[in-house]
């Protein structure tokens, strides 16, 4: 039975080629089967990052290390008509070890985000939208001096939530440009101690951190060469309206001082290139730039602190697995 299931199958597919390269497609039809943007696309991305110095007898100096990074990504989009629906969820985490160091193993990234953003078409390319965003980590993250280590931040401390409603300017499939004057972002720190540390833009013993204000998105993803070569690049930058009953950065001061207002812009720019090697080993470059007003490091003073630009990268090969799917209007979910 099987054997004829499959002969018969093969029949049909057979036919409908023959019938399909017997017809000519209008150019409507045609547009239909090339545009895989009608309906859904969902897919994901999986790797873990090894990186390893050695060394034995180098009369240069050197520290035998190795570290290990596990990152995902997945996403779901849908375009159909005038609505424009884009999902994902990313994480990662990472460990290194350095032989010699007195805490062995330490951590060098953790972080979690979900994104979720909608459109209504209003006039090709521009849609009417709307975003909320969720970020935070997953495990404790320490300060490490000579003598001890401290805890400067916890799982949900900070938890940050990002909404807002503006418009998305969507010219083509690699770039687009969202900017809302209606944004809310609230801080919670949930951990008491953590939340003592004034770090997130609290006020002790409150631990929250709320803010209005504008954000602009622009987003850049593209492939070159048969899609061996990807880059996906994301700046935000965040404009709070409100201005703070505290300084965050001087204690002595009653109300946050007019200079410090008016530099209280976050922006966050995040830029990762990969190059494909094979189906599972790839090589990427990871980039994260950081200013954010809210968080601060102390100084000599203890009255004063200070807001500084927060930067890493990530370069290294490693095995990945990817996942790409489409799904079109009365048809199963095809692997890309």
């Amino acid at each position: 039975m099987l054997l004829a299931l499959i002969a018969l199958h093969t029949t049909t597919l057979a036919q409908v080629e023959k019938q399909i390269k017997g017809e000519a497609l209008s150019a409507d039809e045609k547009k239909k089967l090339e545009d895989t943007t009608n309906g859904w696309k969902f897919g994901g991305i999986g790797g873990v990052t090894f990186n390893q110095a050695g060394f034995k007898n180098w009369a240069a100096g050197g520290t035998n290390s190795f570290s290990l990074l596990f990152n995902m990504r997945f996403n779901a989009d849908y375009k159909k008509n005038n609505h424009l629906l884009q999902m994902w969820a990313a994480a990662e985490y990472g460990l290194q070890f350095t032989k010699g160091d007195q805490y062995k193993l330490r951590k060098n990234a953790d972080r979690w985000e979900i994104f979720t953003k909608y459109g209504y078409r209003i006039h090709k390319p521009l849609y009417f939208a709307a975003y909320a965003d969720l970020r935070s980590q997953f495990s404790n993250s320490y300060n490490y001096t000579d003598t001890a280590k401290y805890v400067i931040s916890r799982a949900a401390a900070p938890l940050i939530f990002e909404g807002a409603l503006g418009l998305d300017y969507v010219p083509n499939k690699y770039f687009s440009l969202f900017f809302s004057p209606l944004a809310a972002k609230v801080t919670y720190v949930a951990a008491n101690d953590i939340a003592a540390l004034n770090s997130f833009g609290n006020i002790f013993p409150s631990k929250v951190k709320k803010e209005f204000g504008a954000v602009v998105i622009a987003t850049y993803k593209q492939e070159f060469w048969k899609q061996n070569i990807s880059i996906l690049s994301v700046f935000k930058a965040y404009k709070n309206y409100l201005r703070s009953s505290a300084d965050p950065f001087d204690a002595t001061l009653p109300k946050e001082s007019k200079s410090h207002y008016r530099k209280n812009i976050d922006v966050d720019w995040q830029t990762t290139l990969g190059l494909k090697v094979n189906k599972f080993l790839s090589a990427s470059i990871f980039m994260h730039l950081i200013w954010d007003n809210d968080v601060t490091f102390p100084t000599d003073n203890p009255a004063l602190k200070t807001s500084k630009v927060q930067f890493r990268d990530i370069i290294g090969v490693g095995l990945t697995y990817q996942m790409n799917y489409t799904k079109a209007k009365g048809s199963a979910a095809k692997k890309l």
